[in-house]
């Protein structure tokens, strides 16, 4: 062609700017012979109040709607209806991220999402589940004094909340009324000396739970993502049975307690000490010993990281259900590590679009956990 030949203009190619929607939403793989099966449910963590579950092709089985974003999560209760920990984005302000992971609202919804019992705490954060005896376990904050703030050790110097403050966690057993009938604080149990913050951490929030749920003895578990540890709190006395520290997890996520006693648990990767490359894995630990019961890693590990949320949930046929929660990747992995389920969260959106969290901008399809049920667990479905 002569250089000088007006060539006719083509009409330019959109490219979409959001990476991992660019790789490719919804159902990724699927091996039907080797998959549990079932529906997935996953509530994307910049949603405004929709709640999903998908069938096993990928296909949309069920959305609820709430009027309020989401706290954290939310699961099924038996019979079928919806537990939904919502955010009250009226609640106060305690330093910037705490209007990311702070909650407040506890509903549970019927499948038309019908709110058929509330109950509110103005100072939850990112766990709440329900014990045997249908109350409610969270985590809270409350201010530390300051001579127990003195005392915390490690996170990021001069990085305390507005005028010094450092908030200690707290759980709380709360009726659906509202009324605390049980309440165990971090700073009466823990030697701070012993749980000091990862240095990467801003010292507002002391240790930062992220998980609590009840063993089947009745104790409860609660997992510190800053202190890099997970605990079993005895109920009547309050002590600390058991621990497993940072020699063994890296800011973890959705300790839980599967039926033999070992704990599942999703251990996030960041800040690793015994390696240079941030990777993610899941752990069945031996809570008494800390021992690797059974691991799940991709090859090579970095191919396999959230550096937050997430979660793992062992399966009745023994395959176990992950949500890197961080890239909105759901999938299904064998007893022996192979992926036979893959499902990446289409539902993208910034937190700054009317849910009040302006400090990010970009859309992200990120969820807290997600989990899988048996279709004989939806009965009106």
């Amino acid at each position: 062609m002569n250089p000088t030949t007006p060539t006719t203009p083509t009409t330019p190619r959109t490219v979409d700017q959001n990476t991992l929607r660019r790789r490719g939403v919804g159902l990724i793989a699927h091996d039907p012979a080797r998959s549990y099966g079932g529906y997935t449910l996953y509530t994307p963590i910049t949603s405004a109040g929709e709640i999903h579950l998908v069938d096993i092709e990928g296909r949309t089985a069920h959305t609820w709607n709430s009027p309020h974003p989401p706290g954290r999560q939310a699961q099924l209760l038996p019979g079928g209806n919806l537990f939904y920990a919502a955010k009250d984005t009226s609640g106060p302000t305690l330093f910037p991220i705490w209007d990311v992971y702070h909650g407040g609202i506890f509903q549970e919804l019927a499948p038309d999402s019908t709110v058929l019992r509330e109950a509110r705490h103005p100072f939850h954060h990112h766990d709440a589940s329900l014990l045997r005896n249908g109350n409610l376990i969270i985590t809270v904050v409350e201010p530390l004094s300051p001579a127990d703030a003195a005392r915390i050790r490690g996170g990021i110097p001069g990085s305390e909340a507005p005028g010094g403050v450092i908030y200690g966690d707290v759980v709380y057993e709360l009726t659906w009324d509202g009324e605390p009938v049980w309440r165990w604080a971090a700073i009466d149990h823990l030697d701070p000396e012993e749980f000091p913050l990862d240095r990467h951490f801003a010292r507002e929030h002391w240790p930062m739970a992220n998980t609590v749920n009840e063993l089947a003895d009745g104790s409860i578990v609660v997992g510190f993502r800053s202190a890099s540890s997970t605990v079993a709190v005895d109920r009547a006395d309050g002590s600390v049975r058991w621990r497993i520290g940072p020699d063994v997890l890296a800011q973890q996520h959705h300790p839980h307690e599967l039926p033999g006693g070992t704990i599942l648990v999703f251990d996030n990767g960041s800040y690793r000490d015994t390696t240079s490359v941030p990777y993610s894995r899941v752990l069945e630990l031996d809570p008494r010993t800390g021992e690797q019961v059974w691991s799940y890693e991709d090859n090579p590990p970095q191919n396999f990281y959230s550096p937050y949320m997430s979660s793992a949930q062992r399966l009745p046929n023994g395959n176990t259900f992950i949500a890197e929660g961080s890239f909105g990747r759901l999938f299904e992995v064998t007893p022996g590590g192979e992926v036979v389920w893959e499902f990446v969260v289409p539902q993208f959106r910034s937190f700054g679009e009317g849910v009040g969290l302006e400090s990010s901008a970009g859309a992200q399809n990120s969820v807290f956990r997600a989990y899988r049920y048996a279709p004989e667990e939806l009965p009106w479905l």
